[in-house]
């Protein structure tokens, strides 16, 4: 059966769930105090940001700039991947087996892409320099190969051959993170088809340890990594899909887990990201649930736990979600990608862990995944998202 006859019938259903599910924005994280300077997957501390001075309260975006992309693009990262201190665009296109490097020109457009081919089915990428050498390198989540995929920068726009390195059972997301404080990044893959998470030290030298594999709860599809309870060790939530929940792993402190400790979102939770939404310096989680139209907003406590659900409606079958302070405001806000809506949903920050109702920024229909990143030099945070429908890559510039 294919995808579009799976949406003919029931958007709801597992088999929707399989054919459609991504991470997104699950790592769109804001302020993650103990990842290494190399980090680069969609962090805002990893992007070229310039703010501007002046708070911008009524806050304005272009109508969007579209560029072709392959097809069924589903998921998306933006870096400085040729350290010319302009922000490039990475497209994931699942069904093409391959992404797509858009490179920043600097006057707000973007070179035809450079093609690389992945492996079978490839559902989320990112990037950071996990070799220590400067460059960064691309990281991807291969769902059909039941690997995650590693190109490592050379400069000047050249990447390796493909690595792929074994987890579990269709990764869908990865996180990253120095889990065991050796100055080196680590991996963690969420693995949708077995329920696991599979941690992978790295050694900073293209190599990778398997050292543990942790039980999540059902059909997990994100993961985003931050430090939740103040030790300074990195730890890590996902969404769980089909159990209703988010899990969150505390870190012992050398780079093992706890067990996951559970706490109730929406329906169908999907992507997610981590910020501090309230000001009180711990880090908080918001979730996207796909079938019951809402975002979770669950503030943390500071000690490795946190508080139940706040809930908001978004857009129609919502998969992504970005974080950032878009108006410079010093308050996080909050950018959703609604797939059965040609829009993306956006909610301003109160600082005080509550948000606005949702205005509404139009895009072409579908959109798979969204991210945030200063994209045209001139000091404001613009947005970038994959659309299915036309296989394209909407490009929206502050103009605030």
């Amino acid at each position: 059966m294919s995808c579009q006859e799976i949406m003919g019938k029931s958007s709801g259903s597992k088999s929707l769930h399989h054919c459609q599910h991504q991470l997104t924005a699950e790592l769109q994280q804001y302020r993650l105090v103990l990842f290494e300077h190399r980090l680069r997957i969609v962090t805002l501390a990893q992007v070229q940001i310039h703010l501007v001075h002046s708070s911008c309260q009524s806050l304005t975006y272009s109508s969007y700039k579209s560029y072709s992309t392959g097809n069924k693009p589903w998921s998306i990262s933006i870096a400085d991947l040729d350290n010319d201190n302009k922000n490039d665009i990475i497209v994931l296109n699942a069904n093409d087996a391959n992404l797509g490097i858009y490179y920043n020109q600097g006057n707000g457009t973007f070179q035809t892409p450079i093609m690389f081919q992945t492996g079978s089915y490839p559902v989320f990428v990112g990037s950071a320099d996990l070799n220590n050498d400067n460059n960064l390198d691309l990281i991807v989540a291969q769902a059909g190969n039941n690997s995650i995929g590693l190109f490592f920068g050379l400069g000047n726009k050249s990447f390796s051959s493909r690595i792929n390195i074994p987890v579990g059972s269709y990764p869908y997301g990865f996180g990253i993170g120095d889990f065991n404080k050796d100055g080196n990044l680590d991996i963690v893959a969420v693995n949708d088809y077995d329920n696991t998470a599979s941690v992978l030290l790295g050694y900073g030298n293209r190599s990778f340890k398997s050292t543990s594999t942790l039980s999540t709860g059902s059909y997990v599809t994100a993961v985003a990594v931050a430090d939740f309870n103040g030790d300074s060790y990195s730890d890590f939530v996902a969404t769980d899909y089909s159990s209703n929940t988010v899990s969150l792993f505390i870190n012992y402190g050398n780079g093992s887990f706890q067990q996951r400790t559970a706490y109730r979102t929406g329906t169908s939770p999907w992507g997610i990201a981590v910020a501090d939404f309230n000001h009180d310096n711990y880090m908080d989680v918001v979730a996207v649930n796909y079938d019951s139209n809402t975002m979770s907003i669950l503030v943390g406590n500071g000690n490795g736990t946190l508080q139940s659900q706040k809930s908001y409606a978004t857009g129609q079958n919502p998969m992504s979600v970005a974080v950032a302070d878009l108006n410079n405001d010093t308050h996080i806000d909050i950018v959703v990608a609604n797939y059965n809506n040609n829009y993306l949903s956006v909610f301003h920050g109160y600082g005080n862990g509550s948000f606005t109702t949702a205005t509404s920024l139009t895009t072409d229909w579908y959109v798979t995944a969204v991210a945030i990143a200063d994209l045209n030099g001139d000091g404001r945070l613009d947005l970038a998202a994959t659309t299915n429908y036309l296989a394209t890559l909407n490009i929206l510039f502050n103009i605030c």
